[in-house]
């Protein structure tokens, strides 16, 4: 495991050296060799690689050394201009595909950034042309983006075709739910993101709302819906009672806020298929006819100081 200390100078010399690599004459080895430490140099496309520890495997454990490391960099390089998870698609390079999470911070230099990102066995920083991650992200991103709203920096939404049917629906919340409390903790950030339901002669009500911080839970609010989704019926669908959850599963949000939760657990913990299920057939019995009429409120984007998008949804924003 890398020290605070050694880890500060890196993250300052890779900072330090980023708005030069891209003129004439620069050398990736010759900084590589400057750090003294085990380092990856790539090309097609270019990039620095820092492998920074290992512990050990389990998503805990990963969440809670990228959170350190993390931290250690937010205070020696100020916070990132952006960061997020890359979602079920890849950027280009030669990246692992860890299956806890795949989240990133990252510090915009110009033509160059530094990126801290979750590796095949650990935390890693990787500098790289800023370009290679926004072009790929601007067609191809998933995944979730914040971007600090004092950076002046802004990349294009990719554009993604939202769910055709519920099955699409399905895949689409299974994969973006199962890994989304490992990456919030070990960013150190929470997010609260209010689905509305479109539904015959009740508007478009708020039913579900998805937090995840340090774990994962799911309220639902069973307000402005058909009778097949009320009461013992929302029971008989998978949902708890709030009364009846004991304190540490409520996560400090007020009582009666939504009278039915489900706790999805933390890192690792997660049955994606079993949470998916619940959302979309308590929709259907919500009475929401199609899988587009499931929208994301917009003010899941404001997170101070970070605006965000989540393309991995692919849901109509209202």
């Amino acid at each position: 495991m890398i020290s605070t200390e050694d880890l500060t100078v890196a993250a300052r010399t890779l900072s330090a050296a980023a708005p030069d690599l891209h003129r004439p004459g620069a050398s990736l080895p010759e900084l590589a060799a400057r750090l003294g430490l085990p380092t990856e140099v790539h090309s097609d496309p270019a990039a620095l690689v820092v492998p920074l520890s290992r512990p050990d495997a389990d998503p805990l454990a990963q969440a809670v050394e990228f959170r350190r490391v993390a931290d250690v960099l937010r205070a020696a390089l100020g916070e990132a201009a952006f960061l997020g998870a890359h979602g079920h698609t890849r950027p280009p390079g030669r990246r692992a595909d860890p299956r806890w999470g795949r989240p990133f911070l990252r510090w915009r230099h110009g033509a160059t950034t530094l990126e801290l990102r979750a590796g095949a066995a650990g935390p890693e920083l990787v500098l790289e042309p800023s370009a290679t991650w926004e072009t790929w992200y601007q067609s191809a991103g998933t995944g979730f983006l914040g971007t600090r709203e004092d950076s002046g920096l802004s990349v294009d939404e990719p554009r993604h075709e939202g769910p055709g049917d519920w099955d699409d629906l399905h895949l689409t919340l299974a994969a973006f739910l199962r890994t989304l409390p490992a990456e919030t903790r070990a960013l150190g950030i929470s997010h609260s993101l209010p689905l509305y339901g479109r539904i015959a002669g009740a508007g478009a009500p708020m039913l579900f709302c998805v937090d995840s911080g340090t774990r994962l839970h799911l309220d639902y609010t069973a307000y402005l819906v058909a009778d097949a989704a009320r009461g013992e019926h929302a029971a008989a669908l998978g949902w708890t009672s709030r009364e009846s959850l004991p304190p540490d599963h409520l996560d400090g949000r007020p009582a009666g806020e939504a009278p039915w939760r489900v706790d999805a657990g933390g890192p690792g913990e997660v049955d994606p298929g079993a949470l998916a299920d619940l959302l979309v057939r308590t929709a259907r019995a919500a009475g929401v006819a199609r899988a587009t009429d499931l929208i994301l409120g917009g003010e899941a984007g404001y997170r101070h100081p970070y605006r965000f998008a989540f393309p991995s949804l692919s849901l109509p924003v209202g």
